[in-house]
């Protein structure tokens, strides 16, 4: 894991090109560990100085510094930085992790209880595209705990787009 040390310094590094864009000098104002990494708050150092709300820089969300690559990463203002399903993308596309299948596992319940019909007929329901051999090719990698085959799974129904929470901002830091 990302050492608190070297997470605050790519995000001081970062912020430090911040007056150069034409924004106020920030300072980091929070750091606390987070199960993706680090999440880093920040604010201007003026607003920290006054406390006046006018000097406050709105509308940014924390830093989060990678744990396993030093990469850093910006969360959306609205995010919930502790659950979401901005993790579950995250995790997806940055870590290359793959998706729970909801589906996967009702039809494993259903193999395991010998009820391998149903199971087809589950699969046939959720994902109509697939067809019966398609349905049958599901249920067999299912069975046999492998991978299900890449023409399968290009059927199978695609979770809904969602609005993006988080943004890639720099690539991997070496630790």
């Amino acid at each position: 894991m990302v050492s608190k040390a070297w997470a605050i310094q790519v995000v001081e590094r970062h912020l430090a090109g911040w007056p150069a864009r034409g924004r106020p000098r920030m300072v980091i104002t929070d750091v606390r560990p987070h199960r993706l990494g680090w999440l880093i708050g920040s604010q201007s150092e003026r607003y920290v100085r006054t406390r006046e709300v006018i000097d406050m820089v709105v509308g940014h969300g924390p830093f989060l510094v990678d744990g396993v690559d030093g990469s850093l990463h910006t969360v959306h203002a609205t995010a919930d930085p502790e659950g979401g399903e901005w993790i579950e993308d995250y995790l997806e596309q940055v870590r290359g992790l793959e998706r729970d299948d909801p589906l996967r596992s009702r039809i494993t319940e259903l193999l395991d209880s010998g009820q391998r019909l149903d199971a087809l007929r589950l699969v046939r329901a959720s994902a109509p595209d697939l067809g019966a051999q398609g349905a049958k090719a599901y249920v067999e990698a299912a069975a046999a705990g492998a991978q299900v085959p890449e023409h399968v799974r290009a059927l199978l129904p695609q979770p809904p787009v969602r609005r993006r929470l988080w943004w890639r901002l720099s690539d991997p830091n070496p630790a």
